[in-house]
């Protein structure tokens, strides 16, 4: 599916479109649900860049079929009940899914990578710092690559930032932030380990699990875990922010009107709202 065909952003300049062959490069990392595989796009007069091709395992393989398909771990699939709500499904397809039935996880798995593809559609093209998202595969999603050739982009954790790099960087995740909410999108499952840091530029990933404000409930909720998870590694690297007080902004940005004014009545009661515990990083 060619984001150019379907109404999505505009292809950056960067990309090969034309007379090309996609190579397989190698694995670039590998989480409980999906590897990330790196890709050269090399064009008919011998130009060519990388991309990244994220690849959801399959959730019951056959004896060998990871292995045959290139993947290098097995499959460890999240409890996702939270992130389901708001699905547009067939009564079927949600019972299935509330019953955790063979088929029911089969349809989560597909579910995914459209899910992702469409978010990081929705997030490039209003100008959020997110890879842009170049085709859905049969298992996965082809998107840019953040870094070089000597190597992927570090993640924010791991990247050792100076305290004035760090703030430089709560600054750029804060605008992105303003950017999805304003988008209805909660990332929902933010941390120091689902931002790359590469050139100056904080870049968000990890999208699948992201909830549209309006068709899930949780997504209030799930905001301010987001903003919590997050703190806590800016305040240890002195670039602090007031989780409160963003929360109120950007709920009035998701919402507006008299949803977000309930909200934010809420949180200057001092009554508090439903906390989820924080994922297991990927």
């Amino acid at each position: 599916m060619s984001l150019e065909l379907t109404g999505e952003p505009p292809v950056p300049p960067w990309l090969i479109t034309h007379s090309y062959e996609d190579r397989d490069a190698g694995v670039l990392k590998s989480g409980k649900e999906a590897e990330v595989f790196l890709v050269e796009r090399v064009a008919a007069d011998g130009s060519s860049h990388l991309l990244a091709h994220k690849r959801y395992r399959p959730r019951y393989p056959r004896k060998g079929e990871l292995e045959a398909l290139g993947f290098s771990k097995g499959t460890l699939y999240r409890a996702d009940a939270v992130y389901q709500t708001g699905w547009m499904l067939k009564p079927r397809e949600r019972r299935a899914l509330e019953a955790g039935s063979k088929f029911g996880h089969e349809l989560a798995k597909s579910m995914w990578p459209a899910l992702e593809m469409e978010t990081l559609g929705r997030a490039w093209r209003a100008g959020a710092s997110v890879p842009f998202p170049v085709e859905q595969t049969e298992d996965g999603i082809l998107m840019e690559y953040i870094g070089d050739r000597d190597g992927a982009a570090p993640r924010l954790a791991t990247a050792g930032l100076s305290h004035e790099q760090a703030r430089d960087a709560r600054d750029q995740l804060l605008e992105s932030l303003r950017v999805l909410s304003t988008e209805r999108i909660v990332h929902g499952d933010l941390s120091a380990y689902n931002m790359l840091w590469w050139e100056g530029r904080l870049v968000l990933i990890d999208f699948p699990q992201a909830v549209d404000a309006f068709a899930n409930p949780h997504a209030p909720d799930l905001l301010h875990r987001d903003l919590r998870n997050v703190h806590e590694w800016f305040t240890r690297n002195r670039a602090e922010f007031d989780v409160e007080e963003i929360f109120v902004e950007l709920v009035t940005l998701l919402y507006g009107g008299p949803a977000a004014d309930k909200l934010t009545r809420r949180q200057q009661s001092g009554r508090k709202i439903k906390h989820f515990d924080s994922p297991q990083g990927r």
